[in-house]
């Protein structure tokens, strides 16, 4: 009888989740690009993330130790494995009497690569997929809207405290925008 290892079964590191089609800013030429989910406690991915075009404070984020319950996805043009956007998310359950009661997906960080047009739509496109999966009430992030002021191209709207929001019922808005304009195709 033959006993399989059961370090065979999984596979650890980067996961490629959707290709696509972005704009460079100047040309107006569309790229081919992948989407893919990044594991901190895989080597690979850190020194990829390490030596990468991404804003420093990202790449320290990344790679510091410590337990993260946080998803990392990044959006690399096929071509040239440039950085056209990066996010850092994590899922939260609010119980303060407020509209934003029960579990809700929160990004943490987003960064999109202005030689790009509309970089994070595939990205939040994932993102408000996986909202949806998991029946999060809302996506908000953690940062001042003005920090990322192109969150509102995609559904997203102002509160009251100076962040972003989008409802569950705009999730399916923001997908079908995004694999219209995009070209996504999902691979996994």
């Amino acid at each position: 009888m033959k006993i399989g290892s059961i370090n065979n079964n999984f596979c650890f590191g980067k996961k490629a989740i959707l290709s696509c089609k972005i704009k460079k800013a100047d040309t107006k030429e569309a790229q081919s690009a992948t989407l893919y989910q990044y594991d901190k406690n895989n080597p690979n991915d850190v020194g990829e993330i390490l030596n990468s075009n991404l804003p420093v404070y990202y790449a320290a984020d990344f790679a510091s130790c410590g337990h993260d319950f946080s998803k990392y996805y990044a959006l690399k043009v096929d071509d040239s494995d440039e950085f056209a956007s990066f996010a850092k998310v994590s899922r939260h359950y609010s119980m303060n009497g407020s509209k934003y009661d029960g579990f809700n997906t929160v990004i943490d960080q987003v960064e999109s690569n202005p030689d790009f047009i509309d970089a994070e739509l595939p990205l939040l496109s994932e993102i408000a997929s996986e909202a949806y999966n998991s029946d999060d009430a809302f996506i908000l992030t953690s940062f001042r809207a003005d920090n990322a002021p192109y969150m509102k191209k995609s559904s997203f709207s102002e509160t009251k405290e100076g962040n972003w929001a989008i409802p569950q019922r705009r999730f399916v808005n923001l997908i079908d925008r995004a694999e219209k304009i995009n070209s996504i195709e999902y691979l996994s």
